[in-house]
């Protein structure tokens, strides 16, 4: 039998082959990422903005960050950060966020596995950030909740003040059909799960269905 650490390998392998081959046919195109369109992605965007977190002047560490969109979303929004620190798990995704903003002095772009963490280092990152990273249904290769509260307190113990990470809901959305290959985590076991990270936290499931309704948990040290 397989221990979690080789059947986490597979895991990262299938997830690195599964946007080599979307990031192949699409190129630098937001539906490589799995985004449905770029608005949908900017109203994603937004939620983490729309809060009491202070993003100017701070370090960010954007975890699953793709093509960096969130660091050129941000200064599109004219927020100001010190550092933005971007991390996947896929050299292609990667390779074209290092193209695409070569210029930018404060942003530096890596691949890396959140999971080969092991060490506490809180003065990596102000500001954690999380997006889609936890949606893949993983089925019976591995516990999905395991998997989402492993990366969670991973990515938590790196930063300062607060990560931000995202959900697909159990509470469904009637008009859109419940897919298979995603995972809906239930919001009441990931807000107890964050509580015992913190006593500092907000879970936020007011916002428009993105087209299925999710949710966002804000981790405050």
């Amino acid at each position: 039998m397989e221990d979690n650490n080789e059947v986490l390998k597979k895991v990262f392998m299938q997830t690195v082959e599964r946007y080599s081959g979307r990031y192949k046919k699409l190129k630098y195109d937001v539906r490589t990422l799995g985004w449905g369109t770029k608005e949908q992605q900017n109203y994603r965007f937004l939620q983490t903005i729309d809060n009491r977190i202070e993003f100017n002047g701070k370090r960010i560490l954007d975890i699953g960050c793709g093509f960096g969109d969130y660091f050129n979303f941000l200064k599109k929004h004219n927020i100001d950060v010190k550092s933005y620190i971007g991390w996947d798990l896929n050299s292609d995704l990667i390779g074209e966020a290092r193209r695409l903003f070569a210029a930018e002095k404060n942003a530096i772009f890596d691949v890396k596995n959140i999971f080969d963490i092991h060490s506490d280092n809180d003065s990596f990152a102000d500001i954690g950030i999380m997006l889609g990273v936890l949606n893949f249904n993983l089925k019976d290769a591995f516990d999905n909740y395991q998997y989402s509260k492993i990366a969670i307190e991973k990515a938590f113990m790196l930063v300062k003040e607060v990560l931000v990470v995202d959900f697909l809901s159990t509470y469904l959305t009637e008009s859109y059909p419940k897919e298979d290959f995603v995972f809906y985590h239930e919001p009441e076991i990931m807000l107890k799960y964050a509580f015992s990270l913190s006593q500092n936290v907000i879970l936020k499931h007011d916002y428009l269905p993105i087209p299925q309704k999710e949710f966002m948990l804000l981790i405050f040290k």
